[in-house]
């Protein structure tokens, strides 16, 4: 009783208390600059959004309309990726911690980057023609025009990759460099919105244009890109940074950056429990998988009715995340996130119950019952997507953010590794208890609910130790170098 007392208990954080409230390091706004700060922000993060839902949406209708095979798809688009990220993110992040320029540490990655990102989406347009140019004129038909294009669209698509890489890695940590922390959590409210808003206006006015006017999308995307982020790398500023500390044990070069980063990400016990924390949650993903199968063949809803449960679904809930990143504001996201993720797993015994009487439910009843646990469900998890990132702002050294950000991302990607295979074998293994070939996807609630009380567990384990490195009033990250920022309050912005 005392913890969950705690836990709900009136803040008195000195963020919410601190006239400075407006300041972020050597950074200091006014009202009418951190909104400006906002708009140029939340710009680029509209049309960033935009460019990362329009790739992913158009390029398998190409390589259906080529008639590529289905495995040149998935090594292309998901494989390839997946695999630079894992090796390249985290030597990303590592760098841009330490990097120290004029124009910040986060500004010059994105603008190096952004006019090569530009280049190759641009490129991965009219890679139909440019693969039809060199089948026709250089190659002379010694290769099947298709593999020709497939090669172009393979080429294109790693260097684009490769310089999203530095927008996708180092984008998200400017935020915790320039937006006060007081704000942290609204801030990223707004940013979950306005990307929602992006994915639905293409959607809505771009999507059915996909097959008839592939160039013109990309185009489209890539100069709104160029011009969005070109902007924001001119009018947002990065404030000054203490030199990076030295590598552990004064080692130089790729040996001691290895070593340094495992030591410091990998060695304390507060970053575990919040790995595994994350880890746990996106074990919950997995089963995302086989949620449609289990709403349709199992539970016996309609796919037109899911659709629009959906989209009523997510229309709510970005109205409800800009209150809930101000409650995670006011009460630390740690707090709300602990909040959340206790709600879930209280709600997990119904969804189970739910599920196992559902073949003596009428279809009605059924359909009541998933609108109540959707109606139920959606602030419970808006709660959570409001303070997901806001949390790990605040718990990790804003010195070395990208680095652990890095660390929490791998530890994560090799527990979704095994997680797909772990639950698609869990399916098949309960699958024996009944003939019934949907009888297994009454276990999905079960295999949820399982890994929302381990989430639940970690984060109690978290929550204790950040109170005991100081809590509300004086939490320091364990094993923090930074030094501290200089008295001296620059003019306002």
């Amino acid at each position: 009783m005392k913890f969950f007392s705690s836990l709900f208990s009136r803040p008195q954080s000195p963020e919410t208390q601190d006239p400075e409230r407006l300041r972020v390091g050597t950074l200091v706004y006014t009202k009418a600059s951190l909104l400006t700060l906002f708009v140029f922000l939340l710009w680029g993060d509209f049309c960033f959004n935009l460019m990362e839902t329009v790739v992913p949406s158009v390029l398998p209708l190409k390589f259906n309309a080529i008639g590529a095979p289905n495995w040149a798809l998935g090594l292309i688009v998901v494989t390839i990726p997946n695999l630079m990220a894992a090796t390249i993110n985290p030597l990303i992040s590592f760098r841009s911690d330490r990097h120290r320029s004029k124009w910040g540490r986060r500004i010059p990655f994105l603008f190096g980057a952004t006019p090569f990102l530009v280049v190759f989406l641009i490129l991965l347009g009219y890679s139909g023609q440019i693969g039809h140019w060199l089948h026709r004129t250089l190659l002379v038909g010694r290769m099947e025009e298709t593999n020709v294009v497939l090669v172009c669209l393979g080429v294109f698509m790693v260097g684009f990759q490769f310089f999203n890489l530095f927008i996708t890695s180092v984008y998200y940590y400017l935020f915790n460099d320039v937006v006060p922390h007081a704000f942290l959590a609204r801030f990223m409210a707004l940013f979950r919105m306005v990307g929602g808003g992006a994915g639905a206006a293409y959607s809505y006015f771009g999507l059915k244009y996909a097959n008839t006017h592939m160039q013109v999308i990309f185009l489209v995307a890539g100069l709104l890109y160029l011009l969005a982020f070109l902007m924001m790398c001119w009018k947002v500023k990065e404030g000054d940074y203490p030199p990076p500390a030295p590598y552990i044990g004064e080692r130089q070069g790729i040996v001691g950056a290895i070593h340094t980063y495992a030591s410091e990400c990998f060695t304390h016990r507060f970053y575990w429990y919040l790995f595994l924390a994350n880890s746990c949650f996106a074990m919950t993903w997995a089963s995302g998988a086989y949620s449609l199968i289990y709403n349709t063949k199992y539970m016996g809803l309609d796919l037109g009715f899911l659709g629009k449960v959906g989209g009523i679904c997510g229309i709510i809930s970005m109205v409800l995340l800009y209150p809930a990143g101000i409650l995670a504001d006011r009460a630390h996201p740690l707090r709300v996130m602990l909040a959340s993720v206790a709600l879930l797993a209280c709600l997990g015994p119904l969804g189970i119950a739910f599920a196992f009487f559902r073949p003596a439910l009428s279809l009605e009843t059924t359909t009541w019952i998933y609108l109540a646990f959707s109606a139920i469900g959606l602030p419970v998890g808006t709660l959570y997507s409001a303070t997901e990132l806001p949390t790990l702002m605040r718990l990790f050294p804003q010195a070395r953010y990208g680095q652990f950000c890095s660390a929490n991302a791998l530890i994560r990607s090799l527990a979704l590794i095994a997680g797909g295979l772990a639950c698609g074998g869990f399916l098949d293994l309960v699958k024996r208890l009944n003939p019934d070939p949907n009888f297994c996807y009454r276990f999905l609630p079960v295999w949820n609910t399982f890994f929302y009380v381990a989430t639940l567990a970690c984060l109690i384990l978290l929550y204790r130790e950040w109170n005991r490195l100081g809590g509300m009033r004086n939490f320091v990250p364990p094993e923090e170098t930074r030094p501290k920022e200089p008295v001296s309050v620059p003019a306002p912005l």
